[in-house]
């Protein structure tokens, strides 16, 4: 092989290499893999933020799963007020980026829409005002919503994605401001969302559990993943948790 053949080569090799373990561009990834404490359980694998519990309501049950989940009473808040829109670091993220989870929903919504993660005006569960970019679960599925400035929306009409209650499955949010666009994938199915904004409002966290404080509900997160752009739906399709050692 000539030299600049394999150059070329390496280089591919290369890409290929630092894509692999789809880490590019990842801003934050819980993977609850180290159940020794609850801190270390709770502990981002890239930045070593904590992500901080609270609970509100009859169910403040909170789970340290051997398998590397943890699973969360209906009740229970998990934030990382990091994760804010005035951070040099996650700013970024308001004009697009990617939040992605492995969930399983343990109970159907009893009073739906319930919002289980995403980005949130708030530290703890508030109101439609409060929810950024966010999915949401209902009995027609899993669908998305987003909020910019000036009361501008997106979401909150058709376009669910079916879910099953008691099986994990793989989402993510994409809000890509540049295509005004916002984007839901559930295991490998897509919908996609025209936006009015071509950035999101103020976020003060990254918050999984009740979002809302009108809804509840039961679920286990075997995994949490924050990237600084809007991931295509070939990427995120391949995206696995790190196995539990």
């Amino acid at each position: 092989m000539k030299k600049s053949g394999m150059m070329a080569a390496a280089l591919v090799l290369g890409v290929f290499s630092a894509q692999a373990d789809f880490t590019q561009g990842m801003l934050a990834r819980w993977s609850f893999n180290d159940s020794s404490s609850e801190e270390t359980c709770l502990t981002d694998d890239v930045g070593g933020l904590v992500l901080k519990r609270s609970a509100i309501g009859s169910d403040p049950s909170f789970t340290r799963n051997a398998d590397g989940s943890v699973t969360l009473g209906g009740g229970v808040i998990l934030f990382s007020d990091a994760v804010n829109s005035a951070s040099e670091k996650f700013a970024g993220l308001a004009d697009g980026g990617t939040i992605w989870c492995r969930i399983k929903y343990l109970n159907a919504p009893a009073n739906e829409p319930f919002f289980s993660f995403g980005l949130v005006n708030a530290v703890t569960p508030g109101d439609w005002a409060q929810l950024v970019l966010t999915p949401f679960f209902t009995s027609k599925g899993i669908g998305s919503r987003a909020k910019g400035p000036e009361k501008l929306e997106t979401g909150m009409a058709s376009g669910h994605l079916p879910v099953t209650v008691g099986e994990y499955a793989n989402v993510a949010i994409v809000f890509n401001g540049k295509t005004k666009k916002v984007t839901l994938f559930v295991d490998g199915k897509t919908a996609d969302r025209n936006s009015p904004m071509t950035k999101l409002d103020a976020f003060q966290s990254l918050m999984i559990g009740r979002l809302k404080a009108s809804s509840a509900q039961k679920m286990q997160i075997d995994e949490i993943r924050v990237y600084a752009s809007p991931l295509s739906a070939e990427w995120i399709d391949e995206i696995e948790p790190v196995e539990a050692k």
